[in-house]
């Protein structure tokens, strides 16, 4: 079967999903490139037991992947905002993405919005940002 391809925008990002297969263990591979860069957008092919199975875990992986690429970019943005010069660290688990502040400022209680929130492809990103905001203003402070 030839390569399908179609383009994809995600989070206003667009990326070319091509879909290869079967291979020997009948086994079908998505590479997701950004259009922009020519990147691709993870080091190996996602891979699914069906051309639509490959389809389906390509675009979860994509939903994922920039969900947290724009949270990161959001609490970035308001640290600017808020506490300038302040790194921002970024750590996950099954159930949350957390985010810190060190330097000269930091987080009275950490930052955690559940992983659902932040992946969700109808989540509004602005109601997020607003989240964040709210969380920076209550528990942020200098130190040191």
């Amino acid at each position: 079967m030839p390569p399908v391809s179609e383009e994809i925008t995600v989070h206003g990002r667009t990326f070319q999903l091509t879909i290869e297969g079967p291979d020997g263990l009948r086994r079908f591979s998505a590479i997701m490139t950004d259009v922009a860069t020519g990147r691709p957008l993870t080091r190996n092919p996602v891979r699914g037991r069906s051309a639509a199975d490959a389809r389906d875990r390509a675009l979860e992986v994509m939903h994922n992947l920039l969900g947290i690429e724009r949270f990161y970019d959001q609490v970035l943005a308001v640290a600017a905002q808020l506490a300038p010069g302040a790194a921002v660290d970024l750590t996950e688990d099954a159930q949350a993405i957390h985010a810190e502040v060190s330097g000269t400022w930091e987080l009275g209680v950490p930052l955690a919005v559940a992983r659902d929130d932040v992946t969700d492809p109808e989540a509004d990103p602005i109601v997020l940002r607003e989240r964040i905001e709210v969380h920076f203003r209550t528990h942020l402070r200098r130190v040191g």
